[in-house]
């Protein structure tokens, strides 16, 4: 790959009723998950291949004192709203969540003109995105009648081929289902207001991670997910992405993948173990040597139900790194200076 990039993506993640599978380094001009024929041996109407299809945008993004995680995030029989802001320098969060019965959102087939929204009482947070324009924004809203607990922000990300490279795919889990997702690494610059003061996000070190996900995960869905970003000691956008899921034959399907500026190297499978339970050191390893990483939780993020036919135990703290991760030409990228979350998840749903 020698960081030039992967093959364009065909025009539709389906075609003839059969997934498009494969990495790509543009996105799909149609994500149209539902026109996949038999997804579970049996011809089924299009509303149950809705139903069972989990579709989400998050966000992983901040500079070197701010550090930021959101999702709209679309279960179909539950959705979710979260807007994480934590202060690296005082050590303070600050949250939006909102769990919502049912499904709330609705995805369009690309990210061009994708425009997905939460509006409440006094809070909003909302998902725009213009890939053919090279612009994607993010807007939060957090409404309070105790200042403290107010804030807002806007974002922009340039996602334009001068400052980005998409890492697209379309992976196998099982029968006639897959997952697809468009992960982008982007330059960024905002606002975010907490507590009557504001906060300019711009420069070299400020930037984020976009992700366009929609997948026919199993009834019982678990993964392992690590991702981090920031200015490395170049002064170069670092950035990664490392996950073990359900994917059939990993050492020939994943996602995992390592940014440098507006190049993109694809990674080999790795596993995460975590001796000292969740709140401990997380080690990420792959077994050829080019991952070898260890995260340090910093601020805790649980979501735990039960509600017998659905179940939720999620974690998914944010915090630092260290250790390395190579790219596809054999330079070390020191992980130090990155920073960044982790997510392990169970889903009955």
């Amino acid at each position: 790959m020698k960081g030039k990039g992967f093959e364009p993506a065909p025009d539709a993640a389906v075609d003839g009723g059969a997934f498009a599978l494969g990495r790509y380094g543009t996105p799909f001009r149609r994500i149209n998950m539902l026109d996949v024929d038999r997804p579970f041996h049996y011809r089924i109407p299009r509303f149950i291949k809705n139903w069972r299809l989990k579709e989400w945008q998050a966000y992983q993004f901040g500079d070197a004192r701010w550090s930021f995680f959101s999702t709209l995030y679309n279960a179909k029989v539950f959705s979710m709203v979260l807007f994480i802001a934590y202060d690296r320098e005082l050590k303070k969060k600050y949250i939006l969540r909102r769990l919502v019965p049912g499904g709330l959102f609705r995805f369009s087939e690309s990210i061009t003109g994708s425009d997905v929204y939460y509006h409440g009482a006094r809070n909003l947070l909302e998902s725009a995105c213009d890939f053919d324009s090279g612009s994607i924004q993010l807007t939060v809203v957090r409404g309070s009648r105790r200042l403290e607990r107010r804030f807002s922000g806007r974002f922009r990300f340039s996602c334009g081929p001068k400052a980005a490279a998409p890492n697209v795919v379309c992976l196998p889990l099982g029968m006639n289902r897959a997952m697809y997702s468009t992960k982008i690494l982007m330059p960024m610059e905002g606002e975010f207001s907490v507590g009557g003061e504001s906060h300019r996000l711009e420069g070299p070190a400020s930037m984020g991670i976009f992700d366009d996900h929609k997948a026919y995960y199993p009834y019982r869905a678990h993964y392992d997910w690590v991702s981090g970003f920031g200015a490395d000691a170049k002064g170069r956008r670092v950035g990664f992405n490392l996950t073990d899921n359900q994917v059939r034959d990993q050492a020939r399907y994943n996602e995992n993948c390592l940014w440098i500026n507006n190049k993109v190297w694809p990674l080999p499978p790795v596993k995460v173990t975590r001796p000292k339970g969740i709140a401990g050191e997380w080690i990420i390893q792959d077994t050829e040597g080019m991952v070898d990483l260890v995260f340090t939780p910093e601020l805790a993020n649980d979501i735990r139900f039960n509600l017998g036919v659905l179940e939720s135990d999620y974690s998914g703290p944010l915090g630092s790194f260290r250790g390395f991760i190579k790219n596809g030409e054999g330079e070390k990228v020191q992980a130090e200076l990155l920073y960044g979350a982790g997510e392990r998840e169970f889903l009955r749903a």
